[in-house]
C-alpha cells in the first residue's frame, strides 16, 4: 500500500446508484465516471475513515477472498485519485 491516510471523496459529486455500479457525475470538471461493483465499493469506502490498507481488508471481505487485494485497491485508489474523485 502506498499511503496509509485515510481517504475521502471530494466535495460536490453527483453519486448515484445503479443496477452495476456507481455513476459519479463531476460539475466541477464537468465529467461522469462509471464505476463497476468492485471500484464502487471502493469508492464508497472512501469516507474519510478508513485508508488503502484498511479498504482492501473491507473489499476482501465483501467478496469473501481468501488472497490480499492490496494491489488491485491501491490501483483503483491511484485511478480515482487521477480522475480528481478522491482527496
Amino acid at each position: 500500500m502506498s499511503d496509509s491516510s485515510p481517504l475521502a471523496v471530494v466535495d460536490g459529486l453527483d453519486v448515484n446508484e445503479v443496477k452495476d455500479g456507481l455513476i459519479v457525475y463531476d460539475p466541477g470538471r464537468d465529467r461522469v465516471h462509471y464505476l463497476n461493483a468492485s471500484a464502487a465499493i471502493v469508492f464508497t469506502l472512501c469516507d474519510g475513515t478508513l485508508d488503502e490498507a484498511g479498504i482492501a481488508t473491507e473489499l476482501a471481505g465483501a467478496y469473501e477472498l481468501a488472497q490480499p487485494v492490496d494491489a488491485e485497491v491501491a490501483a483503483c485508489v491511484e485511478l480515482l485519485r487521477t480522475e480528481g474523485l478522491l482527496r
